[in-house]
């Protein structure tokens, strides 16, 4: 693998960071520096059939709605790793593991709400770096009550 290879990986795992980051400090509304303003997110497997999000801007309002303010959702703490990446000039896809713990608050207080999944992503390189265009969203375990998260 060159350096070079090398360099485009990291600007792409550096993506994933910054998705944690954002998340964690529930600035959702920098996506932008994560995702394209057309990205489509496919969360069929973890939260039923049919949900889509069919642009960042649905995307946004949904973790404004499931982890904001007026969520049963606290402090967050998301992470990233066992990172499978694979680029091919301007596009690449990303297999990214993730583990997320959430903590509740109103009606969960005191609750822990801990998802272990995946990220299966396609990326497109843009003008500002590496953004993902495609996002499908599986849980593979969770423990706790997944409504802290539910809005």
């Amino acid at each position: 693998m060159s350096s070079a290879d090398l360099i485009e990986k990291d600007a792409i795992a550096q993506v994933y960071v910054r998705y944690c980051e954002i998340v964690d400090s529930k600035d959702f509304d920098r996506m932008d520096e994560v995702f394209t303003e057309d990205a489509v997110g496919d969360y069929t497997q973890a939260l039923g059939p049919g949900v889509i999000s069919p642009n960042r801007a649905s995307l946004i309002a949904s973790m404004h709605a499931n982890l904001g303010p007026q969520s049963s959702c606290g402090a967050t703490h998301h992470n990233v790793l066992n990172f499978r990446i694979r680029t091919d000039g301007d596009s690449a896809t990303a297999r990214v593991h993730y583990y997320a713990v959430h903590r509740g608050r109103g009606a969960h207080e005191g609750a822990l709400y801990s998802m272990w999944g995946q990220y299966a992503d396609d990326l497109v390189r843009t003008d500002a770096g590496w953004r993902v265009a495609r996002r499908v969203y599986t849980v593979a375990l969770t423990e706790g009550p997944s409504a802290v998260v539910a809005g």
